[in-house]
């Protein structure tokens, strides 16, 4: 996936520009903003951060208070420069980060994982490395936040005959202005059950669409009311 990013790295970031998108402006942004508390002396893991645009709209809406470490990747070199370029973050750290490898950084490193839609491209195994390397390097009362696409919509697509295989065992979904991303169907039990063997206790959220996203992407209606996104909540089993 890392040549794919690389080679429409350009085109995403025109294309999502500086709140990510039709799906994460009208939906999820303010959605995982609001379960965030506070970031005052948090230390802050990133993955797949994309063009860069969200961290800096974090610090917006906590304007005032002032993480002890923001760390900011992507496996997607393009990616990072552009983030860097566009929306760079003093003070941060940005590394280049593929989360089906083992993560460069010591037990219990952060307060806070981000994981905005990065989890859906994982095959079976790399999500549960993936889940195994966040739950080790989140501190004991540190939280993980994602969102993925979800399991009933990525179905939906797949009955409506829009997923394309791929050469390398995952799949592509329409995304906008002709963008294909990488999509791997899998059931929500699938994410429940790999992210109890990671250790985590959680808990999810379907999110459905609404009348500004439908507005913007009209086609969404023909996936029948189902829901289009997941947010998941996780701590450390024992926290």
């Amino acid at each position: 996936m890392k040549a794919f990013y690389d080679s429409i790295a350009r085109k995403w970031h025109s294309v999502t520009g500086a709140q990510g998108g039709a799906l994460k402006k009208f939906v999820l942004n303010d959605l995982v903003l609001g379960k965030i508390p506070g970031i005052a002396g948090v230390r802050i893991l990133e993955l797949g951060c994309g063009n860069g645009y969200f961290l800096p709209m974090l610090l917006r809406r906590f304007s005032g208070q002032v993480p002890s470490q923001i760390t900011i990747t992507d496996q997607s070199q393009v990616l990072l420069d552009l983030a860097r370029r566009f929306f760079r973050v003093p003070d941060s750290d940005y590394r280049v980060l593929d989360v089906r490898t083992p993560f460069p950084f010591s037990a219990d490193s952060f307060d806070l994982i981000l994981a905005n839609m990065i989890f859906n491209e994982l095959t079976g195994a790399g999500l549960r490395r993936a889940l195994r390397e966040c739950r080790r390097t989140l501190a004991s009362e540190g939280r993980l936040i994602a969102t993925v696409t979800h399991p009933v919509f990525v179905e939906s697509l797949e009955r409506r005959g829009q997923l394309k295989p791929t050469k390398v065992g995952i799949f592509t979904m329409p995304g906008s202005d002709g963008l294909r991303l990488p999509v791997v169907p899998r059931s929500k039990k699938d994410y429940c059950a790999a992210l109890e063997q990671a250790g985590f206790r959680f808990s999810t959220e379907d999110i459905f669409p609404t009348p500004p996203i439908l507005n913007a992407k009209p086609g969404l209606s023909q996936a029948g009311g189902v829901p289009i996104a997941m947010l998941i909540e996780g701590k450390r089993n024992g926290a």
